[in-house]
């Protein structure tokens, strides 16, 4: 709904938003102990050919701060989010999903 309302849909080429394992908000008090907690990826990426492509940069007019800050808040409100990260990578060295 963010991009829509920003109307970045048609400068975005894809933008996938991505649940990974890793609990980034874990203090070692309670070494081994196991954890529910997720931290999300989004990575906004800019291409014409899917062969080679860029990140949206934070900032610029394809990721404007207040769209980036309102996705983040909307993801943060899901319980059991431990963090959101943004990835930065290219293509290549990346691909265009996230592996």
């Amino acid at each position: 709904r963010t991009l829509i309302k920003y109307d970045l849909t048609t400068k975005l080429s894809q933008v996938p938003v991505v649940s990974f394992p890793v609990d980034l908000s874990r203090s070692d008090e309670h070494p081994g102990c196991p954890t529910t907690k997720r931290s999300i990826a989004i990575r906004t990426f800019i291409t014409n050919d899917f062969m080679t492509g860029v990140p949206a940069e934070p900032g610029t007019d394809y990721m404007p701060l207040a769209v980036l800050e309102e996705m983040v808040e909307g993801i943060q409100k899901v319980t059991d989010i431990s963090r959101v990260v943004y990835d930065l990578t290219s293509k290549p060295p990346g691909t265009t999903e996230w592996e």
